[in-house]
């Protein structure tokens, strides 16, 4: 399954299960560079300890992730599912390009099959001014899920809007 469109040099496309690898290093780039300010050094240090590309290796297979590329280089990425934004990650020197705008557009989609409804996203600290702007409000606080109890926790916002 693969649909793409092009809108500012940036080109969108579903994912394949070769994506899990490029997906994993969009995630690993972009803690490294973009998290440092709202989180402490170790919890960075920590952030992608014991994970993989075989992570996101069913979800990029099953074309749940929509890859954003800029000259035939993956650039970002974002992951919904019905009532649901799972993930959005855009490498930290190429962020204000637009592919974080249409990367949430089409995480939506995905989130709101029938157009309308509740979408309910767990947002990393220094993303939340990124949802606010698409009118999403906090409505708690909570900790990434999964993690070994060793490492240190990675503080989240509960965002939520409807539709």
């Amino acid at each position: 399954m693969s649909s793409t469109t092009r809108a500012d040099s940036l080109c969108y496309r579903r994912s394949g299960s070769a994506d899990a690898e490029t997906v994993f290093d969009l995630v690993t780039a972009s803690v490294s560079r973009l998290t440092p300010a709202p989180y402490p050094p170790q919890v960075v240090a920590s952030w992608m300890a014991g994970r993989s590309p075989a992570d996101y290796l069913a979800d990029c297979s099953n074309g749940e992730i929509w890859i954003a590329e800029a000259g035939g280089r993956p650039v970002g990425f974002s992951h919904g599912v019905p009532g649901e934004i799972k993930r959005l990650f855009v490498a930290a020197g190429d962020t204000g390009r637009g592919a974080g705008a249409g990367l949430m557009q089409r995480a939506l989609e995905d989130a709101l099959p029938n157009g309308s409804g509740h979408v309910r996203i767990e947002a990393t600290l220094n993303a939340v001014p990124f949802y606010a702007k698409w009118g999403f409000s906090e409505t708690g606080r909570g900790v990434f899920p999964g993690r070994d109890p060793n490492l240190p926790q990675i503080d989240v916002v509960i965002l939520e809007r409807t539709f």
